[in-house]
């Protein structure tokens, strides 16, 4: 779904022209090239899909190798097709996809790559192009998290939710989701720094406002099936570590607290998504997965006898 997606934006921004399309011009292209082209294309797809499914089950070394060749694919194709534009987008999201794989100034140097096009695309197409611009910020800041100063996270995350929730939106289901997925690392963050409070406000901003994502997709009806989110758009997929992650943290830091009730939505919200991971393969998260039903179980059976008392 979200590749076809991403075909459909590619091929518009082609058709719109913009700064780009004046570098090249599709014009005529012969047999062996068309071939080329499709094979090329459709070994990106692929590739890139697996990093991407790698990723969310945990296979770090798998990830790393096919995000590299569908970065390495999508530079041959910026390079030396006839309409370079029209594969823009894919280097901008192999950029923004494979720098998790970089450390420092690697990561950051793709990233800054990656926004560049994304900036560039958004001054044409604002609806397909802002919110994956602002994607790539959310990156940058836990880019920066990981190289040990989170109060710039913090700082970088703040401003990133603002500007998704200024941003235009081909599909606002997408943006919602990365307002939520911003409020999941903030409120990480903030915990990290010794601000509980505040952190897990962020946190259970996001858990509202990602249930609310998933209530109006058509697979919320199905969301009990093991296999739900293979069947989900690739952005909630992407969004799922983060966000089982931080029903986690928060069902932890309110029973902590003894706040039962908020930590028993929460432990609901971690179970539904560390299922739908599980779902997806892999002894990890499947595991994974486990432990938070038989937490999560605690927890509710403490809600229901606090209810009775």
């Amino acid at each position: 779904m979200f590749m076809a997606r991403h075909r459909r934006l590619a091929r518009g921004a082609s058709i719109r022209g913009g700064s780009r399309s004046s570098r090249g011009s599709a014009g005529a292209v012969s047999g062996r090239d068309a071939l080329w082209l499709n094979t090329q294309q459709r070994r990106y797809d692929f590739h890139l899909g697996e990093a991407i499914r790698a990723a969310i089950q945990g296979s770090h070394d798998k990830a790393t190798k096919h995000s590299q060749t569908a970065l390495s694919i999508s530079r041959e194709l910026y390079a030396g097709a006839p309409d370079p534009a029209r594969h823009q987008p894919d280097l901008a999201a192999a950029l923004c996809t494979h720098a998790r794989y970089g450390g420092g100034w690697q990561a950051i140097a793709m990233l800054a790559e990656s926004a560049g096009h994304y900036t560039e695309l958004a001054e044409a197409d604002p609806a397909a192009y802002e919110v994956a611009r602002v994607d790539v910020l959310t990156r940058v800041a836990l880019a920066s998290d990981e190289a040990g100063n989170p109060r710039a996270a913090i700082s970088l995350l703040r401003e990133v939710i603002g500007l998704y929730l200024k941003a235009p939106a081909g599909d606002p289901d997408e943006r919602d989701i990365g307002v939520a997925r911003a409020r999941f690392h903030l409120g990480r963050c903030l915990l990290a720094t010794g601000q509980p409070g505040d952190g897990l406000a962020e946190t259970d901003a996001g858990l509202e406002l990602a249930a609310e994502v998933l209530d109006r997709l058509p697979l919320a009806l199905a969301v009990t099936e093991p296999g739900w989110l293979d069947a989900a758009p690739r952005y909630l997929q992407l969004a799922a570590p983060d966000w089982a992650a931080a029903a986690v943290r928060s069902m932890a830091g309110h029973a902590a607290a003894g706040r039962w009730q908020r930590a028993a939505i929460s432990a609901q919200a971690a179970v539904l998504i560390s299922g739908g991971l599980a779902g997806l393969g892999g002894e990890t998260l499947r595991d994974a997965h486990a432990a938070i039903t038989t937490r999560a179980a605690e927890i509710l059976a403490t809600y229901r006898l606090s209810c009775s008392t």
